[in-house]
């Protein structure tokens, strides 16, 4: 191999690497979480336009947050009741009001079966000062048809993450519900 071919070589793989490198950049720095999901372009016949639709996850995730949290909008603080429905079986509990018993802590989902109570299914946290006031609790797991369950409310040790070793219950059922 002469010379000027071994040169043209190792300049192609040069080359090469640098492309890589910056493939990988570009990936890097745009191919974090997608801010944007377009729909396929469209185009009108005979035409030059295109249409683009545009649905931005992010507010999909915010108005979805935002709708689970108006229905009740101000945190009612008081002696701790729960009003909720017999409802559906799935992944998260609608709970049709409350009066929360602290201005900060948790609502929970339990089981619920001949008065005692079970496993917790999941909670959600309520603040007066942030303005968090739950309209519904998402699941870990999901109810079941013909089953009962208990909402019940616990109080927050400050980290904002709901765990039992902290994280106290507060009296006992506040309502129940049977899911269908």
């Amino acid at each position: 191999m002469s010379e000027q071919e071994k040169q043209e070589s190792q300049k192609t793989v040069v080359s090469f690497i640098a492309g890589l490198l910056i493939g990988g950049l570009l990936v890097w720095v745009f191919g974090g979480t997608p801010e944007e999901a377009v729909a396929p372009e469209t185009q009108e016949e005979g035409t030059s336009e295109v249409s683009v639709e545009i649905d931005t996850s992010e507010e999909v995730a915010e108005s979805a947050t935002t709708e689970a949290v108006a229905e009740m909008s101000e945190l009612e603080v008081g002696d701790g009741d729960v009003s909720v429905a017999d409802q559906e079986a799935g992944n998260s509990v609608v709970l049709d009001g409350a009066t929360f018993p602290t201005e900060e802590g948790w609502v929970a989902v339990r089981s619920y079966s001949n008065g005692q109570l079970g496993s917790i299914l999941g909670a959600a946290r309520y603040s007066k000062e942030q303005g968090l006031v739950p309209s519904e609790v998402p699941l870990l797991a999901p109810t079941s048809a013909g089953r009962d369950y208990a909402v019940v409310f616990f109080s927050e040790d400050g980290d904002r993450e709901f765990n039992l070793a902290n994280d106290v219950q507060i009296g006992d059922v506040f309502g129940t519900f049977t899911a269908q």
